[in-house]
C-alpha cells in the first residue's frame, strides 16, 4: 500500500471517527438521556422499607422508619404512598402522591391528630417535608414531561464517567411552584443511574446536594441505591436514607394508592 493511500485511508477513518461522535453526541440529547433514564428504571411497583436520619448542624441526630410504595400506572405516570412507622409522635404520618402528566402532581398529607387528608397545594410543594432536608416536591417522581433538560458535558463521579444533565422548569407555571432554578443531574454512562443531583435556589446559589451510594441491581436494567443522602449546604444539615428492605413487583393494585389507605393507619 502506498504512502499516499496510507495518508487516504487515514483521512477517512478520521472523518468516520469524526461523524460517529456527532452522531452520537446527537442522540444523546438531554431530553432523550432522561427519557432513557426513566424507562431502564421502571418497574411495575416496588415497597421500601427505610430508615431516616435527620441531622442537624451541630451534629445532634433523630432517627425516622418509614415504608414507601411505588406504582408504576398508565402514562407511566407513578403514585407513591408513604407512611412513617416510628418513633410514636409521627408514627402513621402519611404522604400520597399521584404524578400527573402535565406536572400538576396531586399530594395529600395525612395526620393522624387530624383524622383526615390535607391536599398539598402547589404553594407549599416548596415546604420542607417533616422535618426532613427534602421538600414536599422532591418526594415526587422525575417527569421529563415537565422540565426542560439541557446535556451540560461529562464528568467523573467516584471514578465513573457520566452525563451532566441541566434541568429547569418547562414552563412558567412549573417555575411559579417550585423551590428551585435550576437542578443539575449526574448519570452514569454505564447504566443511566442517577448518582448526584444539585438543587440550586430561586437566587441561582447552591442550596441542596443529593448524593446515591450503595447501588444495586434490582431487575433487568433497573437500579436503585441502598443509601442517599440530602445535604442542605445553606443550612448544615443532613438528611440519610438508608433502604432496610425492598421487595420488587408484588403486584400491588392501584386501589392501595387511595385516600381511604393514606388514613388507614389512623383508623
Amino acid at each position: 500500500m502506498t504512502l499516499a493511500l496510507l495518508r487516504a485511508l487515514a483521512r477517512a477513518l478520521a472523518l468516520a471517527a469524526i461523524a460517529s461522535l456527532a452522531t452520537e453526541a446527537a442522540a444523546q440529547s438531554g431530553p432523550e438521556l432522561m427519557q432513557k433514564f426513566k424507562q431502564a428504571h421502571r418497574v411495575k411497583d416496588e415497597e421500601e422499607h427505610l430508615l431516616l436520619k435527620l441531622v442537624s448542624k451541630g451534629g445532634a441526630m433523630k432517627e425516622r422508619r418509614v415504608a414507601r410504595w411505588t406504582m408504576s400506572g398508565r402514562g407511566d405516570l407513578e403514585k407513591i404512598l408513604l407512611r412513617f412507622l416510628s418513633p410514636r409522635d409521627v408514627e402513621n404520618t402519611a404522604l400520597l402522591t399521584w404524578e400527573a402528566k402535565d406536572g400538576n402532581d396531586d399530594q395529600w398529607l395525612y395526620l393522624p391528630a387530624t383524622k383526615k387528608p390535607k391536599r398539598i397545594a402547589a404553594s407549599g410543594k416548596k415546604n420542607r417535608f417533616m422535618g426532613t432536608d427534602f421538600t414536599f416536591e422532591d418526594m415526587r417522581a422525575e417527569n421529563p414531561a415537565v422540565n426542560a433538560y439541557t446535556l451540560a458535558g461529562s464528568e467523573a463521579v467516584d471514578g465513573q464517567e457520566c452525563w451532566v444533565i441541566d434541568s429547569v422548569p418547562a414552563n412558567e407555571r412549573q417555575a411559579a411552584d417550585t423551590a428551585y432554578s435550576k437542578r443539575r443531574l449526574w448519570l452514569r454512562k454505564d447504566g443511566l443511574v442517577l448518582v448526584k443531583r444539585e438543587y440550586y435556589d430561586r437566587q441561582g446559589r447552591l442550596e441542596k446536594v443529593e448524593t446515591m451510594r450503595k447501588l444495586v441491581n434490582v431487575k433487568g436494567p433497573a437500579w436503585r441505591s441502598g443509601e442517599y443522602e440530602m445535604h442542605d449546604v445553606q443550612n448544615g444539615t443532613k438528611t440519610l436514607v438508608v433502604v432496610e428492605k425492598r421487595a420488587i413487583e408484588k403486584g400491588l393494585k392501584d386501589e392501595f394508592f387511595s385516600e381511604a389507605e393514606l388514613t388507614r393507619g389512623g383508623s
